[in-house]
Protein backbone atom coordinates (compact mmCIF):
# COMPACT_ATOMS: atom_id res chain seq x y z
CA UNK A 1 0.00 0.00 0.00
CA UNK A 2 1.39 3.28 -0.70
CA UNK A 3 1.43 6.08 1.58
CA UNK A 4 -0.75 8.81 1.54
CA UNK A 5 -0.03 12.89 2.45
CA UNK A 6 -2.27 15.26 4.34
CA UNK A 7 -1.97 19.34 3.92
CA UNK A 8 0.35 21.07 5.89
CA UNK A 9 -0.80 21.64 9.58
CA UNK A 10 0.43 22.54 12.83
CA UNK A 11 2.32 19.49 15.07
CA UNK A 12 1.10 19.31 18.17
CA UNK A 13 3.37 17.29 20.68
CA UNK A 14 5.17 15.79 17.83
CA UNK A 15 7.77 12.38 19.07
CA UNK A 16 9.52 12.31 15.24
CA UNK A 17 13.07 12.50 16.78
CA UNK A 18 13.34 10.09 19.59
CA UNK A 19 10.55 7.75 20.93
CA UNK A 20 8.02 8.67 23.48
CA UNK A 21 8.69 5.54 26.10
CA UNK A 22 5.79 7.12 28.87
CA UNK A 23 3.15 4.04 28.01
CA UNK A 24 5.44 1.70 25.95
CA UNK A 25 9.16 1.09 27.08
CA UNK A 26 9.98 0.54 23.30
CA UNK A 27 9.43 3.88 22.44
CA UNK A 28 6.32 5.10 19.75
CA UNK A 29 7.16 8.01 17.56
CA UNK A 30 3.61 9.66 16.86
CA UNK A 31 2.65 13.66 16.31
CA UNK A 32 -1.11 14.74 17.02
CA UNK A 33 -1.37 17.52 13.59
CA UNK A 34 -3.95 19.82 13.52
CA UNK A 35 -6.24 20.62 10.16
CA UNK A 36 -8.54 22.75 9.39
CA UNK A 37 -11.90 20.44 8.44
CA UNK A 38 -12.15 21.79 4.84
CA UNK A 39 -8.54 20.71 4.31
CA UNK A 40 -8.73 17.20 5.60
CA UNK A 41 -12.24 15.98 4.31
CA UNK A 42 -10.00 13.49 1.93
CA UNK A 43 -8.26 12.34 4.99
CA UNK A 44 -11.61 11.98 6.72
CA UNK A 45 -12.90 9.63 4.02
CA UNK A 46 -10.03 7.49 3.89
CA UNK A 47 -10.61 6.59 7.69
CA UNK A 48 -14.35 6.01 7.16
CA UNK A 49 -13.81 3.96 4.32
CA UNK A 50 -11.29 1.74 6.13
CA UNK A 51 -13.78 1.43 8.84
CA UNK A 52 -16.67 0.66 6.50
CA UNK A 53 -14.45 -2.57 5.07
CA UNK A 54 -13.18 -3.35 8.74
CA UNK A 55 -17.05 -3.65 9.56
CA UNK A 56 -17.60 -5.44 5.80
CA UNK A 57 -15.35 -8.12 6.70
CA UNK A 58 -16.65 -8.45 10.38
CA UNK A 59 -20.09 -8.95 8.56
CA UNK A 60 -18.69 -12.08 6.48
CA UNK A 61 -16.96 -13.48 9.11
CA UNK A 62 -20.08 -13.58 11.37
CA UNK A 63 -22.93 -13.50 9.31
CA UNK A 64 -25.64 -14.67 11.71
CA UNK A 65 -24.55 -12.15 14.13
CA UNK A 66 -26.91 -9.33 15.06
CA UNK A 67 -25.29 -7.54 17.51
CA UNK A 68 -24.32 -3.90 17.71
CA UNK A 69 -20.51 -4.03 16.46
CA UNK A 70 -18.25 -1.97 18.85
CA UNK A 71 -16.48 0.87 17.57
CA UNK A 72 -12.75 1.61 18.90
CA UNK A 73 -12.39 5.51 19.00
CA UNK A 74 -11.51 7.21 15.57
CA UNK A 75 -7.62 8.12 14.88
CA UNK A 76 -8.95 12.12 14.84
CA UNK A 77 -11.33 14.60 17.09
CA UNK A 78 -12.59 18.21 16.74
CA UNK A 79 -10.13 20.22 18.01
CA UNK A 80 -12.09 21.91 21.69
CA UNK A 81 -10.63 24.97 20.93
CA UNK A 82 -11.20 25.81 17.40
CA UNK A 83 -14.63 24.00 16.54
CA UNK A 84 -13.03 24.48 12.58
CA UNK A 85 -10.11 21.87 12.67
CA UNK A 86 -9.87 18.06 13.80
CA UNK A 87 -6.55 17.10 15.45
CA UNK A 88 -5.24 13.33 13.46
CA UNK A 89 -3.12 11.08 15.66
CA UNK A 90 -0.19 9.72 13.45
CA UNK A 91 2.45 6.79 15.26
CA UNK A 92 4.62 4.32 14.47
CA UNK A 93 6.82 1.74 15.60
CA UNK A 94 10.21 3.17 13.53
CA UNK A 95 11.45 6.51 13.12
CA UNK A 96 10.10 8.59 10.23
CA UNK A 97 11.60 9.95 7.59
CA UNK A 98 12.23 13.73 8.22
CA UNK A 99 12.56 15.88 5.28
CA UNK A 100 13.08 20.33 5.17
CA UNK A 101 10.65 22.42 2.91
CA UNK A 102 12.85 21.88 -0.54
CA UNK A 103 12.77 17.91 0.30
CA UNK A 104 16.27 17.51 1.36
CA UNK A 105 16.79 14.91 4.81
CA UNK A 106 16.80 17.26 7.59
CA UNK A 107 19.58 17.27 9.54
CA UNK A 108 19.52 14.53 13.07
CA UNK A 109 20.30 17.17 15.69
CA UNK A 110 17.26 19.35 15.12
CA UNK A 111 14.84 19.13 17.84
CA UNK A 112 11.10 19.44 16.56
CA UNK A 113 8.53 21.09 19.03
CA UNK A 114 5.23 21.59 18.92
CA UNK A 115 4.22 24.87 16.52
CA UNK A 116 5.92 23.44 13.66
CA UNK A 117 3.95 23.23 10.32
CA UNK A 118 4.56 19.98 8.50
CA UNK A 119 2.70 17.63 5.85
CA UNK A 120 2.50 14.19 7.29
CA UNK A 121 3.37 10.84 4.85
CA UNK A 122 1.08 7.99 6.04
CA UNK A 123 -0.59 4.54 5.45
CA UNK A 124 -4.35 3.98 6.70
CA UNK A 125 -4.70 0.48 8.48
CA UNK A 126 -8.01 -1.19 9.87
CA UNK A 127 -8.39 -3.50 13.03
CA UNK A 128 -10.37 -5.67 14.89
CA UNK A 129 -9.27 -5.67 18.63
CA UNK A 130 -11.17 -6.56 21.74
CA UNK A 131 -11.79 -2.23 21.88
CA UNK A 132 -13.47 -2.56 18.66
CA UNK A 133 -13.33 -2.00 14.76
CA UNK A 134 -11.49 1.00 14.47
CA UNK A 135 -8.48 2.57 12.00
CA UNK A 136 -4.94 3.49 12.58
CA UNK A 137 -2.85 6.12 11.20
CA UNK A 138 1.33 4.86 10.22
CA UNK A 139 3.28 7.57 10.49
CA UNK A 140 5.81 7.00 6.85
CA UNK A 141 7.35 10.68 6.52
CA UNK A 142 7.20 14.52 7.63
CA UNK A 143 7.77 16.60 5.54
CA UNK A 144 8.54 19.84 8.20
CA UNK A 145 7.44 23.30 6.40
CA UNK A 146 7.95 25.64 9.05
CA UNK A 147 10.37 24.43 11.88
CA UNK A 148 9.93 25.38 15.68
CA UNK A 149 12.73 24.43 17.79
CA UNK A 150 13.67 24.30 21.30
CA UNK A 151 16.05 23.06 23.72
CA UNK A 152 15.26 20.99 27.46
CA UNK A 153 16.29 22.41 29.87
CA UNK A 154 17.35 19.42 32.48
CA UNK A 155 17.99 22.53 35.06
CA UNK A 156 14.68 23.66 35.64
CA UNK A 157 13.13 24.10 38.95
CA UNK A 158 10.16 21.55 39.99
CA UNK A 159 6.66 23.65 39.89
CA UNK A 160 7.26 22.25 44.04
CA UNK A 161 10.12 21.80 46.90
CA UNK A 162 10.34 20.67 49.79
CA UNK A 163 11.69 23.57 50.78
CA UNK A 164 8.54 25.65 49.44
CA UNK A 165 6.64 23.15 51.67
CA UNK A 166 8.31 23.07 54.81
CA UNK A 167 7.66 27.20 54.49
CA UNK A 168 3.92 26.81 53.81
CA UNK A 169 3.60 24.76 57.24
CA UNK A 170 5.21 27.82 59.30
CA UNK A 171 2.29 30.05 57.69
CA UNK A 172 -0.33 30.48 60.42
CA UNK A 173 -2.98 27.90 60.47
CA UNK A 174 -5.82 29.24 58.42
CA UNK A 175 -7.25 25.85 58.67
CA UNK A 176 -8.04 23.47 61.56
CA UNK A 177 -6.14 20.94 59.48
CA UNK A 178 -2.27 20.37 60.09
CA UNK A 179 0.42 18.98 57.61
CA UNK A 180 2.72 16.60 58.83
CA UNK A 181 6.65 16.92 57.95
CA UNK A 182 7.72 13.79 57.39
CA UNK A 183 8.60 13.50 53.35
CA UNK A 184 7.67 9.85 52.97
CA UNK A 185 4.34 10.64 53.81
CA UNK A 186 2.97 13.83 53.00
CA UNK A 187 -0.69 14.70 53.75
CA UNK A 188 -2.76 16.00 55.39
CA UNK A 189 -4.54 14.57 58.94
Amino acid sequence: MSPNTTRVGEAIFPYLTKPDTDYNSEGVYHVKLKLKKDKSKELVKRIEEVISQQIAEHHKLHPSSTDLIKRAPKPYAEDDKDKDSYIFKFKSKFKPKLYDKQGEPLDETKSIWGGTTMAVSYQTAGYRQSIGVGCTLRLVDCQIDNLVEGTSNNKKQPLWSWKALVTLERRPNRSKKKCRKDKSKLYSY
